[in-house]
């Protein structure tokens, strides 16, 4: 099945920029998904880097004839992020794949957020294979689905492109998890959010502790588990390594 993989992008500026997004775009320069283009669909970014190292098109832009290998669809303006609940930027870059699909004529869009690694060949493998549904993985922490790698296939685009349509104003009551239409979790993979503490927050909930020293040493992060298929919600002093050697 003909596929884009994509990921939603705000880019503050080039140290963003080359810490994660440049870095998501290498990491999965050699992974082996089949995939006929790398998109970052943006959210009105303040930064964007230079067409030598990737083209910038607006989201108004006609996809069909595009031959770019990796593309960023760029907003002209910033949505964001309101609330823990409420981040209309998100949303709007999310639903506007299946515009993108569509213009493309691909049968499979493959989300992988620019903060999510894949590991291992097996998840690979199904993520290649699979031909229908919305599939989603699992986040054993939170006990929901893990929206930041998904692969919906051409069966369900027609609910994905309602769920656009009926929401124009990219306001939804509660967060995504909880809302998109999976048809089917697998929680046969391994994988979570492992840059959350190990203990319990608490009073270390607000991101002011995220400033001081002793809160960014190593003790304060979950270790990625050498098994694990995926990792969401990663962090710049992480080590990814995909495990190519690995039997499927």
């Amino acid at each position: 099945m003909k596929a884009i993989i994509f990921c939603t992008s705000f880019i503050k500026d080039a140290p963003s920029w080359e810490s994660r997004y440049q870095r998501w775009l290498d990491y999965y320069e050699n992974i082996p998904i089949n995939a006929i283009k790398k998109i970052m669909i943006d959210d009105g970014s303040p930064y964007l880097p230079s067409a030598e190292i990737i083209n910038t098109i607006s989201h108004t832009t006609s996809l069909a004839a595009n031959t770019d290998k990796n593309l960023i669809v760029h907003f002209d303006n910033n949505l964001g992020r309101q609330s823990g609940a409420d981040y209309p930027g998100w949303w709007r870059s999310f639903l506007h794949s299946i515009h993108v699909a569509n213009e493309l004529g691909v049968d499979k869009i493959i989300h992988i957020e620019s903060d999510a690694y894949i590991l291992t060949p097996r998840l690979v493998n199904f993520i290649n294979e699979i031909e229908s549904g919305w599939n989603v993985l699992w986040s054993p922490r939170y006990r929901f689905p893990e929206t930041a790698i998904q692969v919906i296939c051409r069966d369900q685009f027609g609910i994905f492109e309602k769920l656009k349509d009926d929401n124009p104003s990219f306001s939804f009551p509660d967060i995504a998890e909880r809302l998109l239409p999976f048809t089917a979790v697998h929680q046969q993979f391994k994988g979570d959010r492992y840059s959350d503490f190990t203990k319990n927050r608490w009073i270390f909930r607000s991101r002011k502790f995220n400033k001081i020293p002793i809160f960014k040493h190593v003790f304060f992060w979950e270790t990625i588990p050498p098994d694990a298929d995926f990792v969401t919600q990663g962090i710049n002093r992480q080590q990814f390594v995909f495990r190519r050697d690995e039997a499927a």
